[in-house]
């Protein structure tokens, strides 16, 4: 990257996160102009931050509409960070609606559905569900499908019928993917 894009790119990040309001304002207006795969960590952690609701909306807009080449991949890696657990429900909407894959990342996003329950549950079956006939990345596939096992297991006797369900589509959905 050439020094005066690089330049122009960290001065962008910077006014994301700055303690005036019309500066952050004035780089939010600018991100779908002038932002690259590296704004996307910008945004979530700007997201997760602010209190404010009409910026998490408007962030929530920008990623939706990601059309960066590997943006996807670059938000789904964001998203499962562990600082980000408790907005991932919402980024992992934000990934389905902009087009990205959960392909090769089944595995955390299974631990993450068992961890935390419901929420992550519902989004994780969307992108499951979207995933290509065949998954290209096997041992992702294994890892994720015995985890969700393990969920199941761990819930039985329990009063947790409808996770223990949610995992089962889950499952369910992941070993059509598998194959034979």
């Amino acid at each position: 990257m050439d020094p005066k894009k690089a330049a122009l790119l960290a001065d962008l990040h910077s006014g994301l996160h700055s303690p005036l309001v019309e500066l952050r304002d004035a780089a939010l207006k600018r991100v779908a102009e002038e932002g690259e795969l590296s704004t996307i960590p910008e945004l979530v952690r700007l997201r997760g931050e602010t209190d404010e609701e009409p910026i998490r909306n408007e962030i929530g807009s920008l990623l939706r509409g990601l059309k960066l080449e590997g943006a996807g991949e670059v938000l789904m890696e964001t998203a499962l960070l562990p600082e980000h657990a408790e907005q991932l429900p919402e980024l992992l909407g934000f990934l389905w609606e902009c087009g990205g894959s959960a392909q090769g990342h089944l595995r955390i996003l299974s631990t993450r559905s068992v961890e935390h329950g419901m929420p992550i549950m519902v989004e994780a079956l969307t992108l499951f569900e979207a995933l290509p006939e065949w998954v290209e990345d096997e041992a992702d596939l294994l890892d994720a499908m015995l985890i969700l096992q393990q969920g199941i297991q761990a819930r039985q006797g329990g009063n947790a019928s409808a996770e223990q369900e949610m995992l089962k589509m889950m499952l369910a959905e992941l070993m059509r993917r598998e194959r034979a």
